[in-house]
């Protein structure tokens, strides 16, 4: 115990003294936690700008238009004459979408006839067009089930009768995970988790390589008498209080805008630290490759995202190639995310994340052990080069 108190003091004396760690792991996440979060703190996209080009100039096509502007996603912004002035606006960035309304529509609703309507829109920002798209067709139907309705009933049918004739199929949803269908409800924090997972693995990867670079590993081997488990997790406990701090802030700059999560906050900390040691002892053992700071960060530049993408969080492993699905299960993120999802509920079974933590657990001693091996490689090599 006294040993790893040694080394853990000393690990703690170079993180608060080395201006390099206090910007990677305390200033970086403060600066990502307030940008991302504000950037985002709308959620979903809102008063996406749209135009009309109502060649129906109806009653019924007027009230599409004032249902289209009363979404809180939709703001019709003008009305153009033609489909060519539509394109112009969305061209120079007056408008994102416009919605054609033919001259035809509302005597083709009236008369229980399907009806033809256009839409451009820049797809080039995916999440505002297809939000909008999205609200609108939705208004659509609304539209139509009503003036059909009112056909029916006009006919004789009775308000019951036509309601079923137009919805003979009734759906119950149960959206998981995200229930709110809330853009920033999964962007947000898997986009901070990408960050601070790359901050941790560069700041551990930093600290080992200088200590390579400085030729210092002789000094721990001494002061632990060849120890390595103090050495390991004496140079670990300072980078995992790290990893807290940035879930911290997480906590308290993303929560008040983000409704995610379902769980307690003590379940969340308990996760983040057991994720926290497999990201220190994994890239512990990764950085035995580097040699050098300046190495290790230029290696790691782009760690984070590539993985992030293959662990399953926007695009199932199962559709990856064969060699991306090898490689998901190679980086601990693509167990995290899958107890990220679990515990974004309330009323599910905690068993369910069992199967996941146990993997985590798995990865974690999987990397203790190589970790011991090298070290152990190391001081062996160390003595031998001594006597020489």
């Amino acid at each position: 115990m006294k040993l790893f108190k040694q080394i853990l003091l000393r690990e703690f004396k170079r993180f608060f003294t080395s201006k390099d760690l206090i910007l990677i792991c305390i200033i970086a996440p403060i600066v990502y936690s307030f940008g991302i979060t504000y950037i985002y703190h709308k959620q979903n996209p809102r008063d996406i700008k749209i135009a009309l080009v109502n060649q129906d100039n109806s009653a019924i096509s007027r009230q599409y238009g004032r249902m289209i502007n009363s979404t809180p996603e939709l703001n019709i912004v003008d009305y153009f004459p033609s489909t060519y002035a539509a394109y112009n606006a969305i061209f120079t960035n007056k408008i994102d979408l416009f919605y054609f309304i033919p001259s035809d529509f509302s005597t083709n609703l009236k008369r229980a006839k399907s009806t033809f309507a256009f839409i451009g829109a820049n797809a080039s920002n995916f999440m505002v067009s297809s939000t909008a798209i999205k609200t609108i067709v939705m208004t659509s139907q609304f539209l139509a089930a009503q003036v059909s309705a009112s056909f029916l009933i006009k006919n004789g049918i009775s308000k019951n009768s036509a309601m079923q004739m137009i919805q003979p199929i009734k759906g119950n949803f149960k959206w998981m995970f995200n229930p709110t269908k809330t853009y920033a409800n999964f962007f947000v924090p898997f986009v901070l988790f990408a960050i601070f997972q790359q901050i941790l693995i560069v700041a551990v990867c930093h600290t080992m390589s200088l200590e390579t670079q400085e030729k210092t590993w002789k000094d721990l081997y001494k002061i632990t008498n060849n120890k390595i488990m103090p050495i390991l997790f004496g140079k670990a406990i300072p980078y995992v209080c790290a990893a807290l701090f940035m879930v911290l802030l997480f906590i308290f700059f993303v929560f008040p805008f983000n409704s995610i999560f379902q769980t307690s906050i003590i379940n969340l900390l308990l996760l983040s630290l057991i994720y926290s040691f497999v990201i220190v002892f994994f890239a512990m053992l990764i950085s035995h490759l580097f040699k050098s700071p300046v190495v290790s960060l230029c290696a790691l530049t782009f760690y984070s995202m590539p993985v992030l993408l293959i662990s399953g969080f926007a695009w199932p492993i199962y559709m990856l190639p064969s060699y991306l699905k090898i490689a998901a299960y190679i980086f601990p993120s693509t167990y995290f995310i899958n107890i990220f999802r679990i515990y974004s509920l309330n009323t599910i079974w905690i068993g369910y994340a069992t199967y996941c933590v146990l993997n985590l657990t798995v990865f974690f001693l999987i990397c203790l052990i190589l970790n011991f091996v090298i070290f152990k490689f190391k001081i062996a090599y160390t003595k031998k080069t001594d006597r020489l």
